[in-house]
């Protein structure tokens, strides 16, 4: 019997196992990203669903339904509530319980792991030219934490950014004469928003 009909020598024990490391040390990455990658997308559309049922919910109700998105210790918080004395919903009336929850708090990264409202990157804005900077503010719809939908079809216009801390950018772009809204992916090469 020769030695090559004992089985593979170290030489090839050691070349297969090399060549395995550096398969799977090129295979991570790609899968770490992807999976990034999905977390994003599903954080961000869990969102933009919770934006569409309060628009179907204001004109299921024929009164304004509001969505609050609120930044919590990098943590975002999302609610329902419904407008409780013809006054639309506001903050205060939320406070004083006159306008109250459709729904009970939910936490963004329970959808998608650590995704939140937040800018992980340099983009530029989707309503125009100006640029935006890692940690800005991801909320741009005024100076409130809430998304208004009217039964007549208009909203609260208004950008907000989602992300997780590394992965894509996205964007959920709300058009206030209407009501609709596009869900965007920021392409980093390109240096443009993409639906």
């Amino acid at each position: 019997m020769g030695t090559s009909d004992r089985g593979a020598a170290l030489v090839d024990v050691l070349a297969a196992t090399g060549l395995g490391l550096v398969m799977a040390a090129v295979a991570v990455p790609v899968v770490g990203a992807t999976l990034d990658r999905e977390q994003v997308v599903v954080g961000t559309q869990y969102l933009a669903s919770a934006v569409q049922r309060a628009r179907l919910e204001s004109l299921k109700r024929a009164a304004v339904v509001a969505v609050r998105v609120e930044l919590m210790d990098g943590r975002t918080a999302v609610q329902l509530f419904t407008d409780g004395n013809g006054n639309g919903v506001l903050q205060r009336d939320i406070d004083r319980r006159i306008d109250p929850p459709l729904t009970g708090r939910e936490w963004l990264d329970e959808h998608g792991r650590e995704v939140s409202l937040r800018i992980n990157q340099p983009v530029t804005d989707v309503a125009g030219a100006t640029a935006l900077e890692a940690g800005d503010d991801p909320l741009r719809i005024g100076n409130t934490s809430l998304v208004s939908f009217s039964p007549l079809g208009s909203s609260t216009s208004g950008t907000m950014y989602v992300a997780a801390r590394r992965g894509p950018q996205m964007a959920i772009r709300i058009y206030g004469a209407t009501g609709r809204m596009r869900v965007l992916m920021f392409d980093a090469q390109a240096r443009q928003w993409r639906p």
